[in-house]
């Protein structure tokens, strides 16, 4: 709520991750895996990888999942970081995201995993923290950026 007005603004909800824009279920991340290639994309970059599937389905718009597995990182603070760097970035966005989708008519399904094992702290191969975020970031915000230039390419209804 706006402090003065007392209205909702609505930068504020068009910016948040709610329960509309995730995906719950196994067999919704299991239907984004399992998309063919006409209605699909699939990218990566060195730590992270993106599949994201599109549909005619109702409601338009965009739905992220990320996976992080254990075998990828062995703490739980390292899993939660990935986690938070990724839906920051999708947060922000989700709103051109969105609009694209909404201009193409289709329901588009994001799935974000992390492919590439961190290590534990101690390890040489373990790049040091500021900068495994930064790489993060940048990673995300391309691979974001590349699923909405595919999607202003898609065209279902023609």
């Amino acid at each position: 709520m706006h402090a003065e007005s007392g209205d909702p603004v609505a930068v504020e909800s068009d910016c948040s991750f709610t329960r509309a824009r995730r995906l719950r279920r196994p067999r919704d991340f299991a239907a984004v895996l399992a998309a063919g290639r006409a209605t699909s994309l699939r990218l990566a970059g060195e730590w992270l990888s993106v599949t994201a599937a599109w549909s005619d389905t109702m409601p338009y718009g965009t739905r992220l999942g990320i996976t992080v597995s254990k075998r990828m990182a062995r703490r739980a603070i390292d899993r939660a970081l990935v986690k938070r760097i990724v839906r920051e970035a999708f947060r922000l966005s989700a709103p051109g995201l969105e609009q694209q989708a909404s201009a193409v008519r289709v329901r588009v399904d994001i799935s974000v995993r992390m492919k590439r094992p961190v290590g534990v702290p101690g390890d040489p191969r373990r790049p040091a923290l500021p900068t495994w975020r930064r790489a993060l970031r940048t990673e995300v915000d391309q691979l974001l950026g590349s699923v909405a230039a595919r999607l202003a390419t898609v065209n279902l209804h023609a």
